[in-house]
């Protein structure tokens, strides 16, 4: 491959494929120069010991063979041998020992070399060292009598003088034999200690040369590696270029676009790109790294925001199916609450959308859009409320069309007087707790009469504004502590409730001048009798066909809502007094609402009891001459349970323990009364308030009358209240 075609070749490498082939070379450096350079350097080592070794045994067949000649030159002079002796041995010794090392296996093994060295190593392990052994034997054992010489090899005489004696001619005999033997075998070993000193510079020689080509080798491949590098380089900087515009592009992009955007990792951190309306939204700067529960904690409510943090998490499971569970998204529109000056919220309406990120196939990162909708709330708003309001006209010309002429009058007469109960009672001062809760008792009183006359009369407006109403009340007798500041709410309810009770007497006004001229023209008389009753002008009395039959439809209606069968028979109405007749209706109408929810059993339950399966509530009124009326309520239900009465109270905080055990059946009843009591668990529009009944025994109060209470379990509910007459009422009431 020419430089041309390298070139071609390389710059249609990526970025990826440059990285590759760099570490394909670096591995092709390690294996073929890094590693056999390492090994020839090793063995470079070990021969120049071994040559160091071998140069040094040279010298010792030298110096064997000088000892021998000295010490045969001084036994014939008679001199000093001894220091020639221990020469010998020293140079016998060295050699001995060298030799011995040298020819042993794992020495032959620290020869060996790679290449064409390896004959040499081969003929070192075998045939020299066989030779070198042979010759070394044979002058070791020339030399072994002198080496084991001791003592003195001299004897004098007076006669002669110093002469050998027989140690030292036997000395002088082995050291001429060493010597012939030294002058074959000593030359002969010095030829192959140097034929073995020729081996090891040969390999050396060679193992050089190998090096010399790994090196070579290695500046090539090192060339062609700084080259891949600055290429790599190149691309890296052209990368990061391409990189950099992308960041800008989408900077301007986060920049520019008005939904706020982020990315949350699977510990629900918030990333560090993100949309600069973000900032804007939650007006906050410090987004990067926020974790999620911290970006919504104080502009959501606590069930909102365990809700939402459930639901971001869902979304990292593989198993979750993303479509199915973007349906029950809790932040599609969640109201958020910023905080503003003068301690005031700025209330908006936020829209959020999630979105997987995968790479790979693999969830890395949630895409989080959020979006305000606060003009698009508000118009849907202004449009509902729009609808509502035109819906509500329609219901309730529809119900006004269809209630009793003399019941509406009436009941818009009553609701009025109640509204300015309401409205007095809201503006009575008051500073002490028990003044305030008296005030919450009797503006539950009032709401609750006006809610169970419209219900009564299917003027379900009307009745669906007051239940609201209560519940408001309801919540201010949850709280431990009362002020006069709690109560500022009530006057928007009351003022949309009295809004709504003029509209009615509006439209009941207008349709008046259309049902008069026809009336007047059948029946003139009768004409002016309507037109005195529409418009509200009181009444003598209230008919009992009417007031029955309002019964019975309101019956109907809690029967069905509950799923029973009921209905109501009715006595003596016609003889209520006037100023009696709004407190009846009051009573009648919670003691119908009481007996169906509490009282009447569902029809299965009471087909199993063996009754009838529409349940049955009579109403009777009697005039008892001096002793007063007698107003009687009656259900054919299950009766009333004293223990679920206690248990009750006993979890609301009514009664202690200690009270529970010491309470009989006529006290445990009489808890029915008390403002605030309920058996039932979840409050409805008729039922759970703990209204009703407190209403009766507080109505028995205000004229001097009496409430009881009679019960059979599984047959009937009584509830008796008797009335003075309403002279003697008043004189009690001057009296008191």
């Amino acid at each position: 491959m020419n430089r041309r075609s390298i070139k071609s070749f390389i710059p249609t490498l990526s970025p990826d494929g440059l990285v590759v082939l760099v570490i394909i070379l670096g591995m092709s450096f390690l294996v073929t120069v890094l590693i056999p350079g390492l090994e020839l350097a090793g063995e470079l080592v070990e021969s120049s010991g071994a040559l160091k070794l071998v140069a040094d045994q040279q010298r010792y067949p030298t110096i064997v063979r000088a000892s021998l000649e000295a010490m045969h030159d001084r036994l014939g002079n008679r001199g000093y041998i001894q220091e020639s002796v221990d020469q010998l041995r020293e140079a016998t010794g060295k050699l001995d020992a060298a030799l011995t090392v040298m020819t042993a296996p794992r020495t032959a093994s620290w020869f060996a070399l790679t290449g064409d060295t390896g004959a040499v190593a081969e003929s070192i392990a075998g045939k020299r060292n066989a030779a070198l052994r042979e010759l070394w034997a044979k002058e070791r054992a020339a030399l072994d009598p002198v080496l084991g010489f001791k003592g003195v090899p001299y004897a004098d005489s007076e006669s002669t003088g110093t002469a050998l004696n027989d140690s030292g001619r036997q000395l002088e005999r082995d050291v001429t034999a060493a010597l012939r033997t030294s002058r074959h075998a000593l030359p002969e070993l010095d030829e192959q200690f140097a034929a073995i000193s020729g081996a090891l510079q040969d390999g050396n020689a060679e193992s050089a040369r190998q090096l010399r080509m790994v090196m070579l080798m290695g500046l090539l491949i090192a060339a062609v590696l700084v080259l891949l590098v600055i290429l790599l380089l190149n691309a890296r900087r052209r990368q990061d270029a391409s990189l950099r515009e992308a960041r800008q592009q989408t900077t301007d992009i986060l920049r520019t676009v008005k939904d706020g955007l982020f990315l949350l990792d699977q510990d629900l951190i918030i990333g560090t790109a993100f949309s600069s309306s973000l900032e804007t939204l939650f007006q906050r700067q410090d987004i990067a790294g926020l974790p999620f529960e911290t970006l919504l904690k104080k502009i959501v409510s606590e069930k909102t925001l365990a809700t939402a943090l459930k639901f971001v998490k869902i979304l990292w499971s593989e198993r979750t199916n993303e479509k199915l569970v973007k349906s029950i998204n809790p932040l599609g529109e969640v109201e958020v609450h910023f905080a503003g000056g003068g301690g005031k919220f700025d209330t908006r309406y936020l829209q959020f959308e999630f979105h997987r990120v995968r790479v790979d196939g693999k969830i890395t990162n949630v895409l989080v859009s959020v979006s305000d909708v606060s003009s698009r709330v508000e118009l849907a708003r202004e449009l509902q409320s729009s609808q509502r309001q035109a819906q509500a006209q329609v219901d309730t010309l529809l119900g006004i069309l269809h209630v009793d002429p003399v019941h509406l009058a009436s009941f818009l007469s009553d609701s009025n007087a109640a509204m300015k109960m309401i409205n007095a009672v809201l503006r009575e001062p008051a500073r002490e707790e028990s003044a305030f809760r008296k005030k919450l008792d009797t503006l539950f009183r009032q709401a609750h009469s006006v809610k169970g006359e419209a219900a009564t009369l299917g003027l379900s407006s009307i009745e669906s504004r007051a239940h609201s109403f209560e519940d408001d009340l309801k919540a201010l007798r949850e709280k431990p502590n009362l002020s006069g500041n709690d109560f500022l709410p009530l006057v928007i309810k009351l003022d949309d409730l009295l809004t709504h009770l003029q509209s009615v007497s509006d439209l009941v006004a207008r349709l008046s001048k259309f049902q008069i001229p026809a009336a007047e023209a059948a029946h003139p008389e009768a004409g002016a009798a309507s037109a005195a009753e529409i418009t509200g002008t009181p009444m003598a009395s209230a008919s009992d066909a009417g007031l029955a039959a309002a019964l019975q439809q309101l019956a109907a209606r809690v029967a069905r809502e509950n799923d029973k069968e009921a209905g109501v028979q009715c006595r003596g109405l016609e003889t209520v007094p006037e100023e009696y007749r709004r407190m009846v209706k009051d009573i009648a109408i919670q003691a119908v609402r009481n007996a169906i929810v509490h009282g009447i059993e569902p029809a299965a339950a009471r087909r199993a009891a063996g009754k009838s399966p529409h349940g049955t509530v009579r109403i009777e009124f009697k005039d008892q001459g001096e002793a007063g009326y007698k107003l009687s309520v009656e259900d054919d239900g299950k009766g009333l349970e004293t223990e679920r009465i206690k248990e009750v109270a006993l979890q609301k905080g009514f009664i202690t323990p200690e009270q529970a055990g010491t309470l009989d059946a006529r006290q445990t009843l009489s808890l029915l009364f008390q403002s605030g009591f309920s058996t039932v668990e979840t409050a409805t529009k008729d039922a759970g308030r703990g209204v009703g009944m407190n209403l009766m025994a507080d109505l028995m109060r205000q004229i001097g009358g009496r409430v009881g209470v009679a019960t059979a379990a599984g047959r009937f509910t009584r509830v008796t209240m008797t009335m003075p007459h309403p002279r003697k009422a008043a004189d009690d009431t001057v009296a008191a």
